[in-house]
């Protein structure tokens, strides 16, 4: 096995659909990233042609040591040994650093944190098993909100019209004391790839999903009273599987869930037909 560095988008990006690499691993988080001022640095670990190990880190320097964060990775192929390839990936970074990741496979070592549970959901089903596989109330409310006459409408993403969904996510993550990516960071995306963000609304809600490669994210969203009425999540969800399957989408990441702390948005995502993958523990690599 050999480790390379990766510079160029084009071939990162291919390397990361072999995978159907989350946002964290994907060339717009670290080009994000690099924009804010970080120190970025990707690696793939080649099997002859054959990528078996991939790892994307976002790196701070604190007292002459680099902290280099490996979000959503380094993401492993389950064939691969995974000490081997760890070690691969650790040998281009010859400057000093503590390098933390949150990989796709169990390690058997002690984690730094727990796991969490994340929905991911196939689309690349067609439309008609896709619906059948909704939960039953899931599926009715997405009625409700057909019936009410409204249509999702695909906005485009600039700075204004992300300002009111920004300004309802940071204080709401100010209100409920939770800590989730900063509404800065989504303005340094939509600078760097402004072509990868799909922005919906209906009425009073709004639900902004960021496309990457074969796979795409549901990132923020933001309901008021008149949204709220018709479950008009439902309807702009919808919408965008139908959107980002035909653009080449097969896997919607939708992201944690935490029944206890937030049952409700747990349901709404689990209803869709999502699988739970639970993962992404940290790890000193």
């Amino acid at each position: 096995m050999q480790a390379l560095p990766v510079t160029t988008e084009k071939h990162w990006d291919r390397l990361c659909d072999h995978f159907q690499a989350p946002l964290g691993q994907r060339w717009i988080y670290g080009a994000a990233a690099a924009r804010l001022g970080r120190r970025v640095e990707r690696i793939a670990v080649m099997h002859g042609d054959v990528p078996v190990a991939l790892s994307q880190t976002v790196s701070r320097k604190y007292v002459g040591v680099h902290l280099s964060l490996s979000t959503g990775g380094p993401l492993l192929c389950p064939s691969v040994n995974k000490e081997t390839a760890l070690s691969a990936l650790k040998q281009p970074q010859a400057w000093p650093h503590i390098f933390i990741g949150t990989p796709n496979k169990p390690l058997g070592k002690l984690p730094l944190s727990k796991a969490t549970s994340h929905c991911i959901l196939d689309i690349s089903q067609d439309l008609d098993r896709l619906r059948a596989n909704l939960h039953g109330k899931w599926r009715n409310a997405l009625r409700k909100a057909e019936k009410a006459g409204v249509k999702s409408a695909q906005v485009q993403p600039r700075p204004q019209a992300l300002m009111p969904l920004l300004a309802a996510e940071k204080q709401r993550q100010a209100q409920v004391n939770y800590r989730a990516i900063p509404p800065e960071f989504t303005l340094a995306l939509q600078e760097v790839a402004p072509r990868s963000l799909r922005l919906f609304e209906v009425l009073d809600a709004q639900m902004l999903f960021l496309k990457h490669g074969n796979s795409a994210t549901y990132h923020i969203g933001h309901t008021g009273p008149q949204g709220r009425a018709i479950n008009a999540h439902n309807l702009i969800l919808w919408q965008a599987i139908k959107v980002l399957k035909s653009q080449g989408v097969t896997r919607l990441y939708l992201g944690s869930i935490d029944p206890q702390r937030a049952a409700s948005l747990a349901r709404f995502k689990l209803r869709t037909g999502a699988e739970v993958f639970r993962g992404f523990a940290a790890h000193l690599m």
